[in-house]
């Protein structure tokens, strides 16, 4: 992702000390008062990038919304995603946009599995006894990708281009990765409201007991929303790996996000995933160009820290899919 915020060239910065931070806040202002282009084609980046990582959350939250399961191995999932989608078009020539659906069936199994041994036995265990299960499971899943793999970088063979709108570039894998967010999250929302067996998550989701005494079955409700919020994280990491480079360590820094957009949005909340994965990614695309290293990241946290502090619900705390 990060060559998708740096495709337009960051600020040379001249001052230092707090000059260096209060000189790029300026220069913001100065284009957003000039109209300048440059603001246009940022915001497109940001549409972008927000979208795929607006994605990467909505099975986390689907997850913790249903379970309050908080779910560590959610990063290193997106992991196995990129790899199926990189294996099936490298060493079979499937497409990688048919690979996406695959990796998803790949990762309801492993998810459903993953669950079964491991979340299950301790679903009614203080939450800290599955954070450290989940990490577990993190660290034999990425231990496994290096081994196998390697840890040098991977990158799915496909050339897109790009086009053109009004003077904006767009990268087309990206868009495709945006497309394919925007579907899955409607997807998702129609599953949950128009189906039976969604109606039945949705149920869980909102009185586990209350569920239990109308006759679902709770268990089985948890290991299929484990595995379709794992199915999600491996569409979410097939569309990232149609534009980027990845490795095993990859699922990282979108998983760090991905808990900030959950909380920055609403814990258990889809339209808060949505609007907080546009919101993160607009700070990082106008933060990688404006300001200097990393601080976008920081910006990042700390508007973390602040929604804890605020609005410690979220967005759109309370709200359910």
């Amino acid at each position: 992702m990060r060559h998708l915020v740096t495709s337009v060239a960051p600020l040379p910065l001249q001052g230092g000390g707090i000059d260096r931070f209060i000189e790029p806040f300026a220069q913001f202002l100065t284009d957003f008062a000039n109209m300048e282009p440059v603001l246009l084609q940022l915001l497109a980046f940001g549409l972008l990038l927000g979208g795929v990582y607006a994605l990467t959350a909505l099975g986390l939250t689907m997850i913790f919304g249903v379970m309050d399961v908080i779910n560590f191995a959610h990063g290193v999932f997106l992991v196995v995603g990129m790899y199926t989608v990189w294996l099936v078009s490298t060493a079979i020539g499937i497409s990688p946009f048919v690979g996406i659906p695959i990796a998803a069936a790949v990762l309801f199994v492993l998810g459903v599995g993953v669950h079964i041994l491991t979340v299950e036995p301790i679903i009614e265990a203080p939450q800290q006894n599955q954070l450290i299960a989940t990490l577990g499971v993190l660290l034999i899943i990425q231990s496994a990708i290096e081994i196998i793999f390697t840890p040098d970088p991977q990158q799915v063979d496909l050339s897109l281009g790009s086009l053109q709108v009004g003077g904006v570039f767009i990268p087309l894998g990206q868009f495709y990765a945006l497309l394919i967010a925007l579907g899955t999250m409607l997807g998702v929302r129609a599953f949950l409201n128009q189906t039976d067996l969604g109606r039945k998550i949705r149920g869980t989701a909102d009185n586990r007991d209350g569920a239990r005494y109308v006759g679902i079955n709770v268990p089985q409700i948890n290991y299929l929303t484990f595995g379709i919020g794992a199915a999600l994280a491996g569409v979410a990491g097939g569309s990232i790996a149609l534009f980027q480079r990845f490795d095993p360590f990859t699922g990282e820094t979108y998983l760090i996000n991905a808990f900030v957009i959950v909380i920055l949005g609403g814990l258990g909340s889809f339209p808060g995933a949505f609007v907080g994965g546009l919101i993160v990614g607009m700070i990082q695309v106008f933060g990688g160009y404006y300001l200097p290293g990393t601080t976008s990241q920081i910006l990042i946290f700390l508007l973390f820290i602040l929604t804890l502090l605020v609005k410690p619900e979220g967005l759109f705390g309370g709200a359910n899919a």
